[in-house]
């Protein structure tokens, strides 16, 4: 008897999920991206422009709460400056980086977060927003500028990690011009949980700040 309750507890709770609004948004992420690592030996050298732009879906299990996922292509990277001299496999053949050497990597994946996204009451055409969540990454493309070795758009796609796993949380505001069409803007903080690299000597993660703008419908 406990078994047949509790499947109808289920059955009207996913009734009530899916009975409640669903949104896309289309969304443009300029962002700040910056690599660290957990190597003294190997530092961060300054920060690079990137940008993420895709569809964003929310589903709404209550006014005010939503379950969200999407499909976006992140463009991120950063630049390292490597201490001491080091392998890299350019595909064509590994190859050693001298001592002193900064390594600008550009990376590419396909993005799709799963995250919790909570709504305030609307105050007049104005509603505030907070997201939190983590992305799942697949890489698409990876390469590498070395100035100081004439090296330009290398492939690398040997020392990056194909799938990664981020965390990011942010907020913003949407302001509602009728019915289910909206503007949107935010800030939104990302981080590498997993190594980004496939070196087993470091580890290396990606970090975002990023301002994001969309069109709600």
């Amino acid at each position: 008897m406990q078994k047949y309750i509790l499947c109808l507890i289920i059955l009207v709770f996913s009734s009530q999920i899916f009975s409640q609004k669903l949104s896309f948004s289309v969304v443009v992420d300029p962002m700040i991206t910056w690599m660290k690592t957990n190597e003294k030996d190997i530092q961060r050298d300054g920060y690079n422009f990137g940008y993420n732009i895709g569809l964003v879906m929310d589903k709404y299990f209550t006014d005010n709460y939503a379950l969200s996922t999407g499909l976006s292509i992140l463009n991120t990277g950063g630049n390292l400056h490597y201490l001491d001299s080091i392998d890299f496999d350019f595909g064509s053949g590994r190859d050693t980086i001298p001592g002193g050497t900064t390594v600008t990597y550009n990376l590419q994946y396909i993005t799709i977060p799963f995250s919790l996204k909570l709504n305030s009451t609307e105050i007049g055409y104005t509603t505030m927003f907070a997201h939190i969540g983590i992305n799942n990454h697949i890489n698409i493309r990876a390469t590498a500028d070395i100035p100081s070795q004439n090296i330009s758009r290398k492939d690398i796609k040997n020392e990056i990690n194909m799938f990664l796993i981020s965390y990011f949380i942010g907020g913003g505001i949407e302001f509602s011009f009728g019915g289910n069409f909206a503007i949107l803007g935010g800030i939104y903080l990302t981080g590498a949980i997993w190594d980004v690299t496939t070196n087993t000597d470091y580890r290396a993660y990606f970090n975002m700040v990023s301002l994001r703008l969309g069109v709600k419908f």
